[in-house]
């Protein structure tokens, strides 16, 4: 049998002068990628595969002391009394993000129970209307506490309770509609009402009484009723 030799490819002999510039610059990419937290790690990195091996020894050996550490600040959360809500957001969401590093992200109810108990007592009874809310999201949730300025000493905690829970009612509507019957919307939000005004098909129901007059062959009728 005779066998073939395969063509030798130039890109593969890491002598040449191509190799060793595309290593460069993959390499160049690497250490640009890194923040410089980092960089320390692979400052003695002479090729990409050398440094992409140091990045990952340094990350893999620090696994578990990573868990140890996001997980304690996990249950240490706490927002501090005079901190801006928005401030506290940003330290949420930040845990939120190293929870996912380490690959533990947590659902979003748990993610909105860690949020509502981790706030001082200025929001206490703001976060247990939200809590007995229905069909609550962490997005409104956040919408919501952000309002709410726990520094304002104009407005007592019942107030802020209160007018939270006035924007929540006013959010959620799940009665019925009063006009087309249907629900999720009040009939002053009803489009179907608001299309049948446009066209003047809106019965007036609440006249009391209706006058109609017709004229026909010349000889005017008029029809009074005057109700119940």
């Amino acid at each position: 049998a005779h066998i073939i030799k395969p063509e030798f490819d130039a890109l593969s002999d890491r002598s040449t002068v191509q190799w060793k510039t595309n290593d460069l610059k993959a390499l160049g990419v690497i250490t640009g990628d890194v923040s410089l937290t980092y960089q320390v790690y692979i400052r003695g990195a002479t090729t990409a595969a050398d440094s992409w091996r140091m990045l990952e020894e340094q990350f893999n050996r620090n696994t578990l002391k990573n868990r140890l550490i996001v997980t304690t600040k996990l249950h240490n959360f706490k927002m501090e009394s005079g901190t801006r809500f928005a401030v506290h957001v940003d330290q949420f969401k930040e845990i939120v993000l190293q929870m996912e590093t380490i690959g533990e992200p947590r659902d979003e109810t748990k993610q909105l129970m860690l949020l509502l108990r981790s706030r001082t007592d200025e929001y206490r009874m703001i976060s247990t209307v939200l809590e007995n809310t229905a069909n609550m999201t962490l997005a409104y949730a956040i919408q919501a506490l952000s309002g709410v300025d726990a520094s304002d000493e104009s407005s007592s905690a019942q107030q802020k309770a209160f007018v939270a829970k006035k924007s929540l009612d006013k959010r959620r509507f799940n009665g019925k509609c009063s006009y087309c019957k249907k629900t999720g919307h009040k009939g002053t939000e009803c489009r179907k009402k608001k299309a049948d005004e446009e066209r003047g098909q809106v019965a007036r129901e609440t006249s009391d009484y209706a006058f109609t007059a017709t004229s026909a062959m010349g000889k005017t009728e008029w029809l009074v009723d005057f109700g119940a």
